[in-house]
């Protein structure tokens, strides 16, 4: 499909020589920047490191952070034993390894292949072209690392969960089925993996650090982060390269929608935890995920949007009516 290049041959089109200016300078430090990425790959590449199958499994530590819990002060699960408290860590650390895999499958690898392919533009240079090869290795690797922790969870706690869609894929999928044109549809994507990859999320690093997880989920949690503290540079100076291609009104819908994933990112998912909890027993639990919901549902908790906030500025976005509008109701900007 041959999109993203329609309408620039149009006067009215054209921006100005200063715009024109400034984006050339972004590609160009945008392109170094990825260049020096890539050879850095060899080293910092945690797919090219041990996995840590000799770690061993802790029976008494905790799979997973109370404080990260969607409904961690509610009084029904406040007042639930302690074995069934441990249970729900576990459920946790599944949920958010589940989660994972999905953005990889569902957001990033296919983002990845479009880039790859030509089909968004502004990114078929070599360099550019490696660095996604490179970063679809790292992205393999990363469902590979999380699909094995959910395995070993699953097996020796003994909680096997079927979840159903993330919120943040359901919204997506949604919003790409409500634009008639298909380059609207492969932009809604290429943001939402954007936005993905560019926040570095608060949850990688607090379950990294803190001594009393599980040993093997805290070098789960390690390597995926070294990974993506890369992705989002990476991301980050893609975005450069792919906007600058972009005409005028690509980049006008593409502004008035990068802050929208911000708030689907950060959902607490609590439908996927209701089944979760429904399935290991765990009584009222929808009189719980119920109270949740009607209390502040839309949650900027465990995630850093600066960086983003600070793209959209570099790009323009931000100066953009409808850009400045967006993120303002996002509540990213005030």
């Amino acid at each position: 499909m041959q999109i993203l290049k329609t309408n620039q041959q149009n006067v009215d089109l054209v921006p100005s020589s200063s715009s024109l200016d400034k984006q050339k300078i972004n590609v160009a430090q945008a392109t170094i920047i990825l260049n020096k990425l890539s050879r850095s790959w060899k080293n910092r590449a945690q797919v090219r490191r041990s996995m840590g199958e000799n770690i061993l499994f802790n029976e008494n530590a905790e799979d997973f952070l109370v404080d990260l819990l969607p409904f961690k002060d509610h009084p029904i699960f406040c007042n639930a034993s302690e074995d069934m408290k441990r249970k729900i860590l576990s459920c946790g650390w599944i949920i958010y390894n589940q989660k994972t895999i999905t953005i990889e499958t569902d957001i990033i690898n296919p983002t990845c292949t479009n880039i790859l392919s030509g089909i968004i533009p502004g990114a078929t240079n070599p360099v550019s072209k490696q660095i996604i090869c490179e970063t679809m290795v790292d992205e393999s690797y990363h469902v590979l690392l999380v699909t094995n922790a959910i395995a070993l969870t699953g097996q020796k706690r003994d909680i096997f969960l079927k979840l159903t869609l993330f919120n943040l894929v359901k919204n997506m999928k949604k919003y790409q089925e409500k634009r008639s044109s298909g380059w609207e549809r492969i932009l809604v994507q290429l943001a939402t993996a954007i936005v993905s990859e560019i926040f570095i999320s608060d949850y990688l690093k607090l379950l990294s650090e803190n001594e009393k997880i599980q040993l093997i989920n805290r070098f789960t949690t390690k390597a995926h982060r070294d990974d993506e503290l890369a992705h989002s540079n990476i991301f980050k100076n893609l975005t450069k390269c792919i906007y600058a291609n972009l005409n005028r009104k690509e980049k006008e819908f593409f502004a008035e929608f990068l802050a929208k994933p911000v708030r689907w990112f950060a959902d607490r998912e609590l439908d996927v935890w209701q089944i979760a909890l429904e399935q290991i027993g765990f009584k009222n639990a929808h009189n719980m995920i119920l109270d949740c919901k009607n209390f502040n549902s839309k949650c900027l908790m465990h995630i850093d949007y600066s960086v983003l906030v600070s793209l959209a500025d570099e790009l323009g976005i931000t100066n953009m009516p409808k850009g400045q509008d967006s993120f303002y109701k996002e509540g990213l900007i005030n």
